[in-house]
């Protein structure tokens, strides 16, 4: 039995409506997953109802289903299909816990960020101690750190943070990790005689420590994330005889360790097209010990990695320390000095983003003033980002310095043409 015409249209008609109110359910649900309703997301609803009610059922008679998605808004598609990459030319921004990320009045922190100035977030993926704050994809990574709950809307929370125009930063801790060395002891540096060091520290050189870490690099890139920062990139700092890692100490140095993993670390996050940054002691540009001693040596690092973060806060240096007598109080020259040497060593292989002190840790009348004059210290040093550490996430006295931005490059000088000497 034939059908007819009208009843094929009719029945296409049908059924591309509810494919298309599926469509609209789907916008629904997506949207629905951030923390309110906008206007914005009206609009869009409004708009796929739109697109249900223009279809042309005498058009869809001669033209497969599958192509109408060509005709959907361009605006729907983007929602739908293509994670939004966020860049600034200059970034300023603030740290954050797993947990204040997770929290009620996170948006509401990130607005007073946006309407300071600011334009970029550093967010914690780990609890304190280092069990994730996700629940990871990995099965193999699940045996080791199942993760938890705290942030079960992270692929959300960065969506919503991408639509405001931040620059979403995943802070992963690497070596310094108690959570894994309490599940994996094998993988914790050893005494030459057999007992454990400090139950804190993995072994850096260990091939399944950085297997692991690498693991979650990978995790945290597919929640969409616009750069993996990695903290206690390192080895232990201070002196500890009698150690025994896992790699040939009269073959290699400890910064070649570093690199070496960072190398490959490098190749995960150029896998998903995003930038990896590393936090690094402040001292370790002032003399070859410190350096050494961790394995962060600034200029072959620099060929490793997108971004480096030198913590040069003033509250960890002595006065009189290489001749700066006031850091408490006059943090400037410090601050203009060290991302200056930073600036020199990276010779322009990779971003240098401060760590600015936003926390009053042995600063007398610690202000507004005090992070202001650490960001115009890091814009005279050369360099045009910086971001802000609290660790309680208090920001009262750092919010007006957010809104500075870096100083325009000089004009370059006009060339300078000399009339040609007339030949006798």
């Amino acid at each position: 039995m034939s059908v007819s015409n009208k009843t094929w249209k009719k029945c296409c008609r049908w059924s591309l409506t509810v494919a298309l109110m599926a469509l609209v359910v789907i916008i629904w649900a997506v949207t629905s997953t951030t923390y309110e309703f906008t206007e914005q997301k009206r609009i869009w609803m409004e708009k796929a109802i739109q697109d249900v009610q223009a279809v042309d059922a005498d058009a869809l008679y001669v033209t497969p289903i599958y192509l109408y998605t060509s005709k959907l808004s361009e605006e729907l598609k983007e929602i739908l299909f293509v994670e939004k990459k966020v860049e600034h030319d200059s970034i300023r921004g603030i740290y954050v816990t797993a947990g204040t990320a997770a929290s009620a009045n996170f948006m509401d922190i990130i607005d007073a960020l946006i309407a300071s100035g600011g334009n970029a977030v550093v967010m914690d993926i780990e609890l304190s101690g280092g069990q994730l704050a996700f629940i990871p994809e990995s099965a193999y990574l699940t045996t080791i750190n199942p993760g938890s709950t705290t942030l079960d809307k992270l692929r959300s929370i960065i969506k919503e943070l991408h639509r405001k125009d931040i620059y979403v930063i995943a802070r992963q801790v690497v070596f310094n990790d108690p959570y894994t060395s309490a599940r994996k002891p094998e993988w914790r540096i050893k005494y030459q005689g057999g007992s454990y060091f400090d139950y804190r520290w993995l072994d850096p050189s260990n091939p399944e420590v950085q297997s692991y870490n690498l693991l979650i690099t990978r995790e945290a890139a597919k929640m969409g994330f616009d750069e993996i920062q990695y903290d206690y990139i390192r080895f232990p700092d201070g002196y500890h005889y009698g150690l025994d890692y896992y790699y040939d100490e009269t073959t290699q140095e400890r910064w070649e360790v570093i690199n070496d993993f960072l190398k490959n670390a490098k190749e995960v996050t150029d896998e998903y097209e995003i930038k990896l940054g590393v936090d690094v002691f402040g001292a370790t540009i002032y003399g070859n010990i410190d350096w050494s001693l961790v394995g962060q040596y600034i200029p072959e690092i620099a060929k490793s990695v997108d971004v480096i973060y030198p913590m040069v806060y003033p509250s960890h240096i002595s006065p009189g320390y290489n001749g700066f007598t006031n850091p408490y109080g006059d943090p400037y020259p410090f601050i203009q000095d060290s991302i200056s040497k930073f600036v020199a060593a990276a010779d322009g292989n990779a971003e240098i983003r401060t760590w600015v002190q936003g926390f009053p840790l042995r600063i007398p009348g610690f202000g507004p003033w005090f992070v202001k004059e650490q960001v115009r210290g890091t814009y005279d040093g050369g360099a045009n980002d910086f971001v802000i550490w609290s660790p309680g996430n208090k920001y009262g006295n750092s919010w007006s310095s957010l809104g500075m931005i870096p100083p325009e490059p000089p004009e370059p000088p006009e060339p300078i043409t000399e009339p040609m000497s007339l030949i006798k």
